[in-house]
């Protein structure tokens, strides 16, 4: 059985981490805590030969271990590690280095704009329109998706994810005070509008966000709920929001009318969207 495999126990001293360096044109971005991390175990005594390798793919990219050499590069030790060449250069979402890829690294590597929010709006449609989730929060939960997993979503669907991205960022660039995060904007603008939001729906958003402001209207409604959760400092459900900002469109939509008081229940469905 053949491969395209080669690996071999290397004395890395700081002048050839430092070369090896030269071949990170594609890794992700170098974290300085790490690094800080990693040369204090070496200044200490700490950092172990433990066998973990430095590698590249067929291309000579380094596709694993820049902390590690940047480390050894600016510290007068060396090491023997093992220097692995040759693997495949989409391998990065199958391994990770001394601190984990996140999906965003992995979107980041495979050549994405927006990375780590892309990375974060893929989650979040698979928990809450996917999974139909209640959570009562935006972040994590153990039925994440793997990177690959958002890796292969983005590849197909990329497009119309940063297209909805860029727009609501734009949006909430004006925002006196950030009362939604671009992970919830996103979500939301996705949930109301599809994969292709109308004029319409960004214009509601802007309403959501307090950027545009129509009295006793419901967007009103929910944006000083928002407002003033931000001010005092006490989060509001996730799902809460999701369930009002949907019912709030379903109110702009059939012409915007006053309205003084409504609510959403934790424990129902999401409301279906007024087209």
């Amino acid at each position: 059985m053949k491969t395209n495999l080669t690996v071999e126990l290397t004395y890395v001293t700081p002048e050839l981490a430092s070369n090896l360096l030269k071949f990170n044109s594609e890794n992700r971005t170098l974290k300085d805590a790490h690094v800080t991390f990693l040369s204090n175990q070496i200044k200490n005594g700490l950092f172990m030969e433990n066998g973990e390798a430095i590698i590249f793919d067929y291309n000579r990219i380094l596709k694993d271990g820049q902390h590690r050499l940047k480390a050894i590069s600016i510290n007068n030790k060396s090491f023997f590690i093992p220097i692995v060449r040759g693997v495949a250069p989409n391998s990065m979402a199958t391994y990770d280095t001394g601190r984990n890829r996140t999906a965003g690294d992995i979107l980041k590597l495979s050549g994405f704009n927006n990375s780590n929010n892309i990375a974060a709006f893929t989650q979040v449609i698979f928990k809450y329109k996917l999974k139909k989730s209640k959570s009562s929060t935006v972040g994590h939960m153990k039925e994440d998706l793997t990177n690959q997993q958002v890796l292969d979503f983005v590849e197909v669907n990329y497009d119309w994810m940063n297209n909805i991205h860029s727009k609501s960022l734009s949006i909430a660039q004006k925002m006196n005070l950030r009362v939604l995060s671009a992970t919830s904007l996103n979500l939301i603008t996705y949930l109301i509008g599809g994969e292709n939001p109308s004029a319409q729906v960004y214009e509601f958003i802007k309403h959501l966000t307090g950027t545009v402001k129509t009295e006793s209207s419901a967007p009103l409604y929910v944006y000083n709920k928002l407002y003033n959760s931000k001010i005092n400092k006490e989060p509001l459900n996730f799902y809460w929001v999701l369930g009002m900002s949907l019912k709030a469109w379903n109110f702009y939509n059939e012409g915007n009318p006053a309205i003084k008081y409504f609510r959403f229940d934790v424990s129902q469905d999401l409301p279906t969207i007024s087209i």
